[in-house]
């Protein structure tokens, strides 16, 4: 190995772990200000590393000389078998980037009571959980459980009837306005 690709090796190292580091905080710090479970603070941090460390590995690839074609081609290929690997699961990738949405910017929180709006097929109750697919709401009696997928309630009207916050939260045994 010559000098030069162990310099940005150790470089791309560096940057790696603090790009890291950095967005692991910024992800906690968000998430218990708006009071959200640990345990999805923990997969969005894991989200968004993994799409870090893809930043850095093709910068790292990119920065060492790699002919760009070169590059473009192997990618090209690699994103075409995972496309046909993964279209029918578009709704599951759709459903993925919108939770990670919908913790940095979905206005409600856990146990505000909420009216998703869709025609005839409105949807009322107290959100119980927010999930990496899902919505979880329970109904006004706690007899129903509906889940409602996180791509579609950034295309439908989400009406908050009341903001109480007080569901227990399952994930950590605590009250979520605690």
């Amino acid at each position: 190995m010559t000098t030069k690709v162990l310099l940005i090796t150790a470089i791309s190292l560096i940057v790696y772990w603090l790009g890291k580091r950095g967005i692991s905080r910024l992800v906690k710090r968000v998430g218990r200000d708006r009071k959200v479970a640990d345990s999805r603070i923990a997969y969005v941090s894991d989200f968004i590393g993994i799409l870090w460390s893809i930043v850095v590995v093709l910068s790292a690839i990119a920065i060492i000389g790699v002919r760009i074609g070169d590059l473009g081609l192997f990618l090209g290929s690699v994103s075409a078998v995972i496309g046909v690997a993964l279209f029918a699961q578009w709704s599951i990738l759709s459903n993925v980037t919108a939770s990670v949405a919908v913790f940095f910017f979905f206005p409600y929180r856990v146990g505000d009571h909420v009216k998703i709006i869709d025609g005839e097929n409105s949807i009322e109750g107290v959100i119980r959980e927010i999930t990496l697919f899902h919505v979880i709401l329970t109904g006004l009696d706690d007899s129903t459980v509906v889940t409602y997928p996180n791509s579609m309630v950034f295309q439908k009207a989400v009406s908050i009837k009341s903001a109480h916050r007080s569901i227990p939260n399952a994930t950590q045994g605590t009250t979520s306005s605690e």
